[in-house]
């Protein structure tokens, strides 16, 4: 099995899951009663598609490439350090607020995919990111994040 195939698996139960999770939340109780689930839902179902094509992929190169190469076992250590990433996001997001945990949350995703080679770019687009998410949501559209 290669690293497509196994992200992609992976991937697909989280985001069904999510899709899952999105379903279950309560209805709205004024307007439209579906009105909150239309976004999670979306979001998951086009995971979902996202996955199975990354899923698909992966099986076909499996084809190509079962006479070539042993496959990598890197893909191991980069699921479990998203992962991880993830669960700490989640647990100090709260704690010490959107800016930081957010900033530091995508520079070790960054870091994970990309390596330390593109140093520059991983930290630029962790903040960038991160500032422009704020500033749209919290003076733009008058969300207060945490």
């Amino acid at each position: 099995m290669n690293s497509d195939v196994i992200v992609g698996l992976f991937s697909l139960v989280f985001c069904i899951a999510y899709t899952i999770a999105a379903w279950l939340l309560p209805d709205a109780a004024i307007g439209n009663p579906m009105a909150p689930k239309y976004f999670p839902l979306g979001v998951g179902i086009m995971g979902a598609v996202f996955s199975l094509m990354l899923l698909s992929r992966g099986m076909k190169r499996g084809r190509v490439a079962r006479k070539g190469k042993a496959p990598d076992p890197g893909y191991w250590v980069l699921i479990a350090g998203l992962c991880a990433c993830c669960l700490v996001y989640a647990a100090v997001l709260e704690r010490i607020g959107f800016l930081i945990s957010t900033t530091v949350f995508l520079a070790a995703m960054l870091f994970l995919v990309n390596g330390v080679k593109g140093w520059i770019a991983n930290i630029a687009v962790s903040l960038v990111f991160t500032v422009g998410i704020w500033y749209a949501f919290t003076k733009i559209f008058l969300f207060t994040l945490p």
